[in-house]
């Protein structure tokens, strides 16, 4: 009687750490906490200059993967249905990796941002939007319109 219940306190021993263990391998890991924002800074030297930034605003650092050295998937649409000529508008794309057409690995901390300046030139008169969105594919999308003089 006395092996018997030494053999059964053990095995209850062992289910219970083995629960313990299972229920802990599987947790899952807290997805990134991505704010990301568009800002239209104005006319800057010229250039209508915006500003796209992601935050991480979760608890743990965020991992976030870039297939290309473009870090962002972007758009300017024009609202007045007019034809743009090709050339027609320029853009400088500032605060990339530019690591050829290799992308990277970003890591980023609790709090911490990554800014993207977007600089546009030689833009015809009238009115447009323009879409962005990380291509990390955290954040969300985000579009804003604005007039050319």
């Amino acid at each position: 009687m006395k092996k018997t219940f030494i053999i059964l306190i053990g095995l209850l021993l062992i289910i219970g750490v083995g629960f313990m263990v299972f229920s802990n391998g599987n947790q899952k890991q807290e997805d990134p906490k991505i704010l990301s924002q568009l800002e239209d800074k104005g006319n800057v030297n010229g250039k209508r200059e915006f500003l796209f930034s992601l935050t991480n605003v979760g608890e743990n650092k965020a991992e976030l993967e870039f297939p290309t050295w473009l870090e962002y998937n972007w758009s300017i649409g024009d609202l007045d249905n007019k034809e743009i000529p090709s050339g027609g508008i320029i853009t400088e794309h500032l605060d990339l990796n530019e690591n050829g057409n290799q992308g990277r690995i970003l890591v980023l901390q609790p709090n911490e941002k990554i800014e993207y300046r977007i600089l546009i030139t030689k833009i015809p008169k009238g009115n447009y939007e323009i879409a962005i969105d990380s291509s990390s594919g955290y954040g969300s999308t985000h579009s804003q319109e604005f007039t050319i003089e």
